[in-house]
C-alpha cells in the first residue's frame, strides 16, 4: 500500500511525458495520441525547401539556398504537436525531447541522404548570451543524437558572431538580412573539402541554414546538407500577406 502511494505521488509530481512533444501521457505510453498519428514527409520532395513536391512553392522564390539540400521528418505547423515539442524543449526546459526528435531526424537523413558520405555532423550555434541563459543548445543536442545514431563524429565548427533579432519575429525577407554574416569559423576548425551534415530544429525560410552553410562553404567545405526536425510549409500567397502585415 505504501509503495502504491509513493508511486501515485511520483506520478503527480513527475508525470510521464510524450517523448516527442512533452505532453503528459499515460504511464504505459511512449507517445501522445497526436504524435502517434504524425505523418512523415514523403518522397518525392524538393530538396531546396524540404517539402513534398505537392507542397513546394520554390518556383515562386528568387532565392537559392547556400546548402545542397534540406530534409526533415515532419512539417511544423503552429499549434500542432511538432511545434509543441520544439517549444517545450526550448522554452519549457525539456532538453530530453531532443533524444526522440533526433531519432526522427536520423531516420530522415538515412532515407533521403542514403547515398551521401558525410565527414561529420555539425549544428547551428547560439550566441554565447542566449546559450548561457537557456543552459543548452537544442540544435547541438539534436546533432549529438544524430551523430550517435549514424556513427558520425559531431564537431563544433562555426560560432555566432553577434546577437541577432529573434527570427520568428522577422518577415520572410528580413530573416535573410538578420542572418547576414552572422557566423564565423571556430579557431582550428577544418572544413576544407568536407561534406557536412548541418542540424537545426526548425526550418522556416532557410535563412539561418543558408547563412551557416555560406560560412562553411566560404572556408572550403565541399558541400553542406541540412536536416531539421520540422519544416514550416506555407503557401507563397500567405507568406506574402504575412510579410505585408508586418511592414
Amino acid at each position: 500500500m505504501i509503495k502504491d502511494l509513493i508511486s501515485a505521488l511520483q506520478d503527480m509530481l513527475f508525470p510521464k511525458r510524450c517523448a516527442l512533444c512533452g505532453e503528459v501521457i499515460e504511464i504505459d505510453e511512449t507517445l501522445c495520441a497526436d504524435c502517434k498519428k504524425l505523418e512523415r514527409i514523403k518522397a518525392p520532395l524538393c530538396l531546396k525547401c524540404g517539402c513534398e513536391k505537392a507542397d513546394c512553392v520554390c518556383n515562386k522564390s528568387r532565392r537559392s539556398p547556400e546548402y545542397k539540400a534540406v530534409v526533415a521528418p515532419y512539417y511544423y505547423c503552429h499549434g500542432d504537436c511538432v511545434s509543441a515539442g520544439v517549444l517545450n524543449c526550448k522554452m519549457h526546459d525539456m532538453p530530453q525531447l531532443t533524444a526522440a526528435q533526433g531519432d526522427e531526424i536520423s531516420k530522415a537523413v538515412s532515407d533521403f541522404y542514403e547515398l551521401v558520405d558525410f565527414d561529420f555532423v555539425t549544428y547551428v550555434p547560439m550566441s554565447f548570451y542566449a546559450e548561457h541563459q537557456r543552459e543548452f543548445n537544442q540544435s547541438r543536442l539534436l546533432a549529438e543524437r544524430v551523430g550517435k545514431n549514424l556513427g558520425l563524429p559531431v564537431k563544433s565548427v562555426i560560432f555566432k558572431k553577434h546577437k541577432t533579432k529573434m527570427q520568428k519575429r522577422q518577415s520572410a525577407a528580413d530573416r535573410f538580412v538578420n542572418m547576414y554574416n552572422a557566423f564565423g569559423l571556430c579557431k582550428d576548425a577544418d572544413v576544407s573539402n568536407k561534406t557536412i551534415l548541418l542540424i537545426d530544429d526548425v526550418k522556416t525560410t532557410g535563412a539561418t541554414l543558408s547563412s551557416a552553410a555560406l560560412t562553411l562553404k566560404a572556408y572550403g567545405a565541399k558541400a553542406v546538407y541540412c536536416a531539421v526536425y520540422g519544416i514550416v510549409t506555407v503557401s507563397y500567397t500567405h507568406l506574402r500577406a504575412h510579410e505585408t502585415s508586418l511592414h
